[in-house]
């Protein structure tokens, strides 16, 4: 199920927005008519169709509870109630792009199982460096008899790329008008990938998740995410594509990320590349009849004039590097207490940074999840 419609929503108070948005999908029965549009489910089945509406209720309630709870906590336990939190939400998105299958009672059979398992190694309480603590924290998929189980793998196999969205405006002689939001590309109905058997580490969490790039950059650490722009004209029967890439602190990212960026070969006059010092445009002038045919790497759209291109090769979408992020959060504070505690109270750059890591979780998980349930990408407006 990909997301093809975009909708513009203020900026502020994001994560109230989309909290209250999910408070619409607590009515079980139009939940549950907009799941047999969705699926196209016969009328017959409507009542096996009620259970799973009932489901995405009752995970969207907990998923609520757990927010509300970490938000007057400390960041002692804080990491671990926001992944409960974001499990929730995932359940959620789940049961309403699953099938009846993955609903909770027949998931409780094979997929019994967080579907990720966490990975300490060589700890140290004299160990500081960011890059070096937050290395040695993985998270693997569960994988037993080759085959990958668990809730994380339900979410996984359902989970698809985010669309592409950015600005339109479209001009008819001396008027014109603009769209702040409006889906330009969308992937195929296909899942992103699997996720290594080595899994991934925090580290590469914070590199990976489009929110903590400014963070890391201000750390001076190069974030694998790549900044850019995308603005499309409609003037005069021609579509005007401006694709803008940002510098970067490590110019290896653009030129991968350029490397990605695919066209049909007998297209390419109708893409001009400029080249700046660190960073690039694409302009892209198609009509009814030549279209580029151009396919963009997996992004996220941060506000309508931000697009965050996510790390090259990369099998997660946003929403799976918050979860895992957050799964390995979780399960360091739980299992590990003494070495996380002299983090927290010595106030090291891991807590610091996880700080932030959390603060993005809570401002994006609830919107990404409404944007699921929704059938449509919420896009923040500057």
């Amino acid at each position: 199920m990909i997301l093809s419609r975009s909708t513009a929503i203020p900026q502020t108070d994001v994560a109230r927005f989309a909290w209250s948005g999910l408070r619409r999908f607590h009515h079980v029965p139009s939940v549950a008519d907009a799941i047999m549009q969705a699926h196209s489910v016969p009328h017959k089945h409507r009542q096996n169709v009620m259970k799973q509406a009932s489901q995405i209720r009752q995970c969207l309630i907990q998923a609520r509870e757990y927010k509300d709870a970490a938000q007057v906590t400390t960041l002692a336990t804080r990491p671990l109630l926001l992944y409960y939190s974001l499990m929730s939400l995932a359940l959620a998105q789940i049961l309403f792009k699953g099938s009846g299958a993955d609903s909770l009672d027949a998931a409780r059979g094979e997929h019994a199982h967080h579907g990720l398992v966490f990975k300490a190694h060589q700890l140290t309480k004299d160990a500081y460096d960011l890059r070096s603590l937050a290395s040695s924290l993985r998270a693997r998929p569960m994988i037993t008899e080759g085959q990958r189980r668990g809730t994380f793998e339900l979410w996984h196999k359902t989970a698809r790329e985010d669309p592409v969205v950015g600005e339109l405006t479209t001009v008819q002689g001396l008027n014109s008008s603009t769209n702040a939001a409006e889906v330009f590309f969308t992937s195929i109905d296909d899942r992103i990938g699997f996720l290594s058997e080595q899994g991934i580490d925090l580290f590469e969490c914070f590199q990976g998740c489009p929110g903590m790039e400014r963070w890391m950059r201000n750390l001076r650490i190069p974030s694998d995410v790549v900044r850019g722009r995308v603005e499309v004209a409609y003037a005069n029967e021609r579509k005007v594509t401006q694709i803008t890439i940002h510098p970067h602190m490590d110019e290896s990212r653009i030129i991968s990320l350029q490397e990605k960026i695919l066209v049909k070969a007998e297209n390419h006059e109708l893409i001009n590349v400029r080249e700046f010092s660190s960073g690039f445009a694409l302009d892209i002038i198609e009509t009814a009849d030549q279209h580029a045919g151009i396919i963009l790497p997996p992004s996220a759209v941060w506000t309508n004039k931000e697009i965050h291109f996510l790390p090259v090769g990369t099998q997660l979408n946003e929403f799976g590097y918050l979860y895992i992020g957050l799964y390995i959060l979780g399960n360091f504070a739980r299992y590990h207490p003494d070495r996380w505690m002299v983090d927290v109270e010595a106030g090291s750059l891991l807590s610091l940074t996880a700080e932030e890591f959390l603060s993005i979780a809570e401002w994006r998980m609830a919107l990404l999840t409404l944007s699921e349930l929704s059938e449509t990408y919420y896009v923040p407006v500057v």
